[in-house]
C-alpha cells in the first residue's frame, strides 16, 4: 500500500515563487499597456466636460443678449475682468402718434400718464416689478435709458393702453413708433484666473458697474476661466451690432477655447 505522504499533492515555495514572478511581469505589462489608453481616456473626458461648460456659458449669453433694449449693451474692461452690461426686453409694440388711433397719443409738448397702444397689448402675463416704458433709445444725451431721459415706470397695462406710475414727457418720439418694456439691468463679469458671474436684479444706474452690483443677485455660470475676451463693434450706418466673446477654460492641464459671434439689433 501507498503511504498517506505519498498521496498528498501540492505546491513547492519554489514553484509559487515561479507563479507569483510570472503573474508579476504579466500584470506590469499589461498596466504598460493599460495605462495610456487610459489616461487619454480621461484627458478626453475632462476637454469633454471643459467644452461643455464653455459652450453651455456662450450659449446662454447668446440668449439674453439678443433680447437686449437697442443700443443697451456696454462693455468695459476693468483689470483682468470684462464686463458686459444690457437692459432686458421683456415686450414691445408700437404706441399711438395720433388721436385716432387712440384716446392717448404720445405728446412730446405735454406729456403723458398713460400711452395708447396699436394692436394687442403686450405678451406679460404679469408686470414684473421695476418694469419700466422706453421709448427710442439712441444712446445719446435725453435717448439713453440708463440715465432715464426716454424712461417711464409702468404701473399697469391695460387692454388698449400702459399706464404710468408718474407723468413724464419724452422728448422725442420712435420714426417707427416703437415702445419696449425692459426690466432691471443685467451683467456679465468675466475675470481670467477666476469665473464667469451673471449679476441681475439692481438698481439701474448711468455708469456702467465694472465688478458685482451691489444689492445683485448672481450666479457662476463657469468656472476656472483662465482667460477672456470681449469685441464689440457698433455700426451706426445699419443700426447692427456685432458682440464677439472668447472664452478658455482650464482644468488639470487640459484648455479649451471657444469664440462666439451674437449679432445684435440696435433698430430703436
Amino acid at each position: 500500500m501507498r503511504r498517506a505522504s505519498d498521496r498528498a499533492q501540492g505546491f513547492t515555495l519554489i514553484e509559487m515563487v515561479v507563479v507569483m514572478t510570472i503573474t508579476g511581469i504579466l500584470v506590469a505589462v499589461v498596466a504598460l499597456f493599460i495605462r495610456r489608453p487610459m489616461e487619454g481616456l480621461m484627458d478626453a473626458t475632462r476637454r469633454v466636460a471643459l467644452a461643455d461648460a464653455a459652450d453651455s456659458a456662450l450659449r446662454r449669453m447668446a440668449r439674453d443678449i439678443r433680447a437686449a433694449l437697442p443700443n443697451s449693451v456696454r462693455v468695459t474692461k476693468s483689470g483682468s475682468s470684462w464686463c458686459i452690461e444690457y437692459l432686458p426686453v421683456l415686450a414691445g409694440g408700437r404706441y399711438c402718434e395720433a388721436s385716432d388711433c387712440g384716446a392717448l397719443p404720445l405728446d412730446t409738448v405735454a406729456g403723458n400718464s398713460a400711452l395708447s397702444f396699436a394692436g394687442p397689448a403686450p405678451a406679460l402675463s404679469a408686470v414684473p416689478a421695476g418694469t419700466e416704458v422706453v421709448i427710442y433709445n439712441l444712446g445719446g444725451s435725453g435717448l439713453d435709458a440708463y440715465a432715464g431721459g426716454n424712461v417711464a415706470a409702468l404701473a399697469s397695462i391695460g387692454t388698449d393702453r400702459l399706464l404710468f406710475s408718474a407723468a413724464k414727457t419724452f422728448s422725442y418720439g420712435s420714426p417707427g413708433k416703437r415702445f419696449q418694456l425692459i426690466g432691471k439691468p443685467v451683467s456679465y463679469i468675466c475675470t481670467s484666473g477666476g469665473s464667469l458671474v451673471r449679476a441681475w436684479n439692481y438698481t439701474r444706474q448711468s455708469a456702467q458697474p465694472i465688478a458685482l452690483p451691489s444689492g445683485a443677485t448672481s450666479a457662476v455660470l463657469a468656472s476656472g476661466v483662465s482667460a477672456c475676451n470681449v469685441d464689440y463693434q457698433q455700426s451706426a450706418i445699419d443700426q447692427n451690432g456685432l458682440l464677439i466673446l472668447t472664452l478658455q477654460l482650464a482644468a488639470n492641464d487640459e484648455k479649451v477655447t471657444f469664440s462666439h459671434a451674437i449679432q445684435i439689433d440696435n433698430t430703436p
